[in-house]
């Protein structure tokens, strides 16, 4: 009689082990996870960043890693423009963005850039967080973009290489804006020589006098160290123009209800978390660029500046539907 071989033992277990090895690693490492890439213009420790790394955190833990995010800071995956087309191809999951290089794209947008629209920052905050949030959300959201938070930005002033004290002192200077008609439009009523170029060429173009004056923030003066070129900053606190966290459509379709809950609970989060490092940031900018002996033009009147926008208004907000939001945003207590 013959004997059925036997497999040995020791194969029998190593298979058994091998098995087991694969089912805690479907454990460790859902087959569902998703891997997103965020980007931001601003370094890690500024607000900004320390916001969006407060998102990416809060996500990962609600989600359990299914959703894990990274944020390329100091705009390592490109510029703001393309940033902006790379999010619309879906190419890039989510990022923080200014709203002022929307303003030919999403009309809204461009009301809240209107110059000396904003009393201060808390109207600026129950604006956006209300009526002119959710017009904006709705004219991103055709362009493939969902806005899921707003964060701060500060007011933003002008600084120059020489002494601005009204608006007549800007005449013939060449400022910086950004790539839109309507900060184009915004200088040329302040008699000044508007000059888009990328945030990244400000310092030498600074430096070269190719231009002769910005404007922006408190802390991205500060933090570009622009101040060591033009060591002037004029405080008309023209516009206060809040940034949109957000995420692009072609991820955003791809989620169920509870990830989107997720998602925009995380952004409100982390929206609270940087509006509150920005107003500390803003502060301690200020004070290490005067300690650098940057001179601070305090304008106290800004009736004569906001008179000259009238033409500004009149082009960026005829339209029925802005110059209503316009009115509500005004109205606001």
């Amino acid at each position: 009689m013959t004997t059925k071989p036997q497999r040995p033992r020791r194969s029998l277990l190593a298979a058994v082990a091998a098995a087991a090895l694969g089912v805690v690693g479907l454990a460790a490492a859902p087959a569902s996870a998703q891997e997103w890439r965020g980007w931001n213009i601003h370094a890690a420790d500024y607000p900004n960043g320390i916001g969006m790394d407060a998102f990416t955190r809060i996500v990962g833990e609600r989600t359990s890693n299914r959703i894990r995010m990274r944020t390329f800071h100091s705009a390592q995956l490109g510029q703001q423009d393309e940033a902006i087309q790379q999010m619309r191809l879906g190419t890039i999951d989510f990022a923080n963005f200014n709203l002022s290089p929307f303003n030919n794209l999403a009309p809204t947008t461009n009301v809240v850039t209107l110059p000396f629209l904003f009393r201060d920052v808390g109207h600026m905050q129950r604006a956006i967080d209300g009526p002119a949030g959710e017009a904006i959300s709705a004219d991103l959201e055709r362009i493939g973009i969902i806005a899921l938070a707003w964060y701060d930005a500060g007011a933003r002033s002008i600084y120059t290489t020489r002494p601005v004290r009204t608006p007549a002192d800007l005449r013939g200077m060449k400022i910086r804006v950004q790539t839109s008609d309507l900060w184009i439009d915004l200088m040329r009523a302040l008699n000044a020589n508007p000059t888009p170029l990328p945030f990244g060429e400000v310092f030498t173009s600074l430096q070269s006098g190719v231009i002769d004056g910005a404007e922006n923030n408190w802390p991205s003066y500060e933090s570009t160290r622009h101040f060591e070129v033009a060591r002037y900053y004029s405080t008309t606190e023209h516009s206060n123009v809040p940034e949109v966290l957000a995420v692009s459509q072609q991820r955003w379709r791809r989620l169920n209800e509870q990830e989107r809950a997720i998602l925009r609970d995380a952004a409100r989060e982390s929206a609270r978390i940087q509006r509150a490092a920005w107003a500390d940031r803003e502060r301690v900018s200020r004070e290490r660029v005067v300690a650098a002996g940057v001179t601070v033009i305090e304008i106290q009147d800004r009736a004569p500046w906001a008179t000259l926008m009238e033409p500004v208004y009149a082009k960026y907000a005829a339209d029925a539907r802005l110059a209503a939001l316009v009115q509500q945003i005004r109205a606001l207590p």
